[in-house]
Formats: structure tokens, sequence, C-alpha cells
């Protein structure tokens, strides 16, 4: 499978909406498999981005798969990169610095592209 940094965009933006309090499970993004989602939030559980509580399935090859999920917060590192990844300016900005580049890179590298455009723009 491989990660994709929208689908990773879209998720956080849909947390970090939520109301205190508040959970989300097995969401719908157009474009993606529940099950490439279901891995995606692994990730950022994985990643210390989201709180999450994830339930494992088997797939019809026997491996283990997300089945169920349930998000209830980002936590400081998911909101660090949402607040600089939620402007649509510095996102496209971001991901034309890392396309022209190397195509792709680790969270922690995206997080620091962001960081970094997000102070050029604002002129620091």
């Amino acid at each position: 499978m491989q990660r994709h940094s929208d689908l990773i965009r879209e998720i956080l933006l849909r947390v970090e909406a939520l109301p205190t309090g508040q959970f989300l499970s097995n969401i719908e993004i157009d474009g993606y498999s529940p099950d490439v989602i279901g891995e995606h939030v692994r990730l950022l559980q994985e990643a210390k981005f989201i709180d999450a509580q994830i339930a494992n399935r088997r797939s019809q090859m026997g491996v283990a798969v997300v089945g169920n999920y349930i998000i209830s917060r980002l936590l400081n590192d998911g909101h660090d990169f949402i607040e600089n990844a939620k402007s649509d300016i510095v996102w496209k900005k971001a991901k034309e610095q890392v396309a022209e580049k190397t195509g792709d890179v680790s969270l922690a590298v995206l997080k620091a592209v962001l960081a970094k455009t997000a102070m050029q723009l604002l002129g620091l």
C-alpha cells in the first residue's frame, strides 16, 4: 500500500473538526477504499498524530488489516501538522516542493516542509 498525503490531510482535518468528547469511526472519503483509509488511520496512530482504538480483522488472504477504528482526538504532532497543512496555499506549495525534489517523503519531513513553507509565506 502506498501512503497518500492527501488522505492523511483529510483524515486529520476531520479529526480536528470534532467537537470535544466526540469521535470518528469508519469514515468514508471519496476515492479511497475502507481498507486504505483504515491503514492510514493506523499510520497516523503509529506516528502519534492521533489517539485511536483499532480492531483488526483477517483479510481473505489471512493478513491482519484494520477492521474498525475509533479516532478520539489529535495528539500534539497531529495538531502541529494540520495547523500548517490546513491552508490550501501552504499545502499545495509544500507538495510542489516535495514533488520537484524527491516525489515522496516521510511524514516527519513533510511536516518540516510544511512548517518551513508556512514561515516563508509569513516572511519569516
